[in-house]
């Protein structure tokens, strides 16, 4: 398999999170609230904007997971007003995946929140995605019993995790 590195991305690669978001929501629809459709409707100023406070603020990045230059994952760290960490918008594409590039991807974006001095870390995840929930428990996340519906007119339920640390 080629080199893979995983950077943050930069507000002019905003085409990159929008391909990659869409594909995401396509590739992987009961992993996520929003749908592709919902993607699809934003407007490019939607994607800019998002790209650039991405790259700009100091509480917020995505993360890109490239080979050979090509976007292949994507991931969110996102501090709250309250100074807890987010993780979100997870996903890797399918030729990438049993190859821990999810798990070196999930990595990073905890790292970047715990250098941001963030004592409590939470995510969520549909109840059907086992292999990412056995992931976050390796990385110390434990279930909180938590949820709530994946999505209006969903019978999935988007599960909560918080660090254990």
């Amino acid at each position: 398999m080629a080199a893979i590195e995983i950077v943050p991305l930069r507000a002019a690669e905003w085409q990159d999170l929008k391909r990659l978001r869409i594909t995401a929501l396509t590739e992987s629809p009961d992993s996520f609230g929003p749908t592709a459709e919902s993607a699809r409707a934003q407007d490019d100023d939607y994607w800019r904007r998002g790209a650039r406070r991405a790259e700009e603020g100091d509480y917020l990045r995505m993360f890109i997971v490239r080979r050979d230059g090509e976007g292949l994952g994507l991931a969110s760290a996102n501090v709250d007003r309250e100074g807890v960490g987010h993780i979100g918008a997870m996903w890797v594409d399918p030729s990438l995946r049993g190859h821990g590039v999810g798990a070196r991807l999930f990595d990073t974006v905890f790292a970047f929140l715990k250098k941001r001095g963030c004592a409590r870390i939470e995510l969520s995840v549909t109840e059907t995605n086992a292999a990412a929930i056995k992931l976050y428990q390796s990385r110390g996340f434990v279930l909180t019993g938590g949820f709530e519906p994946l999505r209006d007119g969903s019978t999935l339920k988007n599960l909560f995790m918080r660090w254990a640390g």
